[in-house]
């Protein structure tokens, strides 16, 4: 009897042990991790109605991450900058968002350019971005890169080295890849730079391989923003089972308003509802090497980037002295700026002109 009573015993926590198992392995299941990658894009030379358009875009993309304590990385260009200057330092400021570089502008073809002239604009880019602060703040800690239309080449990456930038996101997932990298979707080393390839995810429709870029799928593949939800949804699914990342773009031009709104707002808060870890991609980037080193994926999501003091001489490439203004909110966005306070620089001789345009030579 007592015999039966111990084998009895022994089962019961034998299938305890079990549903514990199998509890913990559907949960990790569905804990995907997920890089937002959102566009700053702007045409070239905009009109006031076309930059006020961009910065609210933006603001509708960034009011979907903040606020829930989620991470994303906004990829910013030149032009961008020029239009928008207040709004993309601001952004920058908020926890959880990081900056990264997207060249000068919109649908720009690096690999048709010279060296010297792909060295000479990408400098530029790097300039203007790194501006972006607060006089007695900090720098945007520039890690990350990723070129217009996944257009570069070999002098990209030796550029991009000697800018000491860390992971460049130019590659898409078994279909825009470095030899021998095929079917990774984890970011990996580009042999023979201190660089990162960040693959952006792909997903099989109708048996093609699509990127998941919101430009993309509503202007050659023509879907709808319903549609593209059932993408992200499906993609979500998929990467929660395989334990894939899932690198996704939304543009500012085509998410920042109307249906594609609507389809990422859903998107955010589906994820979001499912346990996903939603990360930058340096965050993503880190998770990588740390998991190259383990075999394992990393449990926890990497702090946040580190940002360095500005010396007080520094005015940076822009006329004014950088973003001396005070800026407030306004009712219905709590990111939006609207409300401006001139005053003279602490750090500087120079009073405060919200000058957006930039010196040349």
């Amino acid at each position: 009897m007592l015999y039966k009573k111990e084998m009895a015993l022994a089962w019961s926590a034998a299938l305890i042990f079990l549903l514990l198992s199998a509890g913990c392995s559907f949960g990790e299941e569905t804990q995907a991790t997920v890089n937002v990658m959102i566009d700053a894009d702007i045409v070239h030379s905009p009109t006031a109605e076309q930059s006020d358009l961009a910065g609210d875009s933006l603001i509708n993309l960034t009011n979907q991450i903040v606020p829930k304590k989620l991470n994303a990385t906004i990829y910013v260009t030149y032009d961008m900058v020029a239009a928008r200057r207040l709004a993309i330092t601001y952004q920058g400021t908020l926890p959880g968002i990081e900056l990264a570089m997207h060249g000068m502008s919109a649908d720009e073809r690096l690999s048709e350019m010279s060296l010297a002239d792909q060295e000479k604009l990408l400098n530029k880019s790097y300039e203007m971005l790194y501006s972006c602060y607060v006089c007695g703040g900090d720098h945007v800690d520039i890690k990350g890169f990723r070129p217009q239309a996944f257009d570069q080449n070999e002098d990209t990456f030796k550029i991009l080295q000697n800018l000491n930038i860390a992971y460049d996101a130019g590659f898409q997932a078994g279909l825009i890849y470095r030899p021998g990298h095929e079917k990774d979707t984890w970011p990996y080393p580009i042999e023979g730079y201190s660089l990162y390839a960040v693959p952006v995810s792909t997903y099989s429709l109708d048996g093609e391989g699509v990127y998941l870029y919101d430009r993309y799928i509503k202007e050659e593949k023509k879907l709808s923003g319903t549609q593209w939800y059932d993408i992200l949804v499906k993609k979500f699914d998929e990467s929660s089972k395989s334990k894939d990342p899932m690198v996704v773009i939304f543009s500012t031009l085509v998410s920042g308003s109307g249906d594609y709104l609507d389809a990422y707002k859903k998107f955010i808060n589906y994820a979001n509802s499912k346990g996903a870890r939603f990360v930058t991609t340096s965050q993503l980037t880190e998770m990588a090497k740390a998991r190259q080193g383990g075999g394992q994926i990393p449990t926890t999501i990497p702090s946040s980037e580190k940002r360095q003091p500005n010396n007080i001489s520094e005015t940076g490439v822009l006329g004014s002295c950088p973003t001396c203004d005070k800026t407030g909110a306004a009712v219905g966005s709590i990111f939006n700026i609207t409300i401006i306070s001139k005053k003279q620089c602490e750090n500087c001789s120079q009073n405060s002109t919200n000058v957006t345009g930039v010196v040349t030579a």
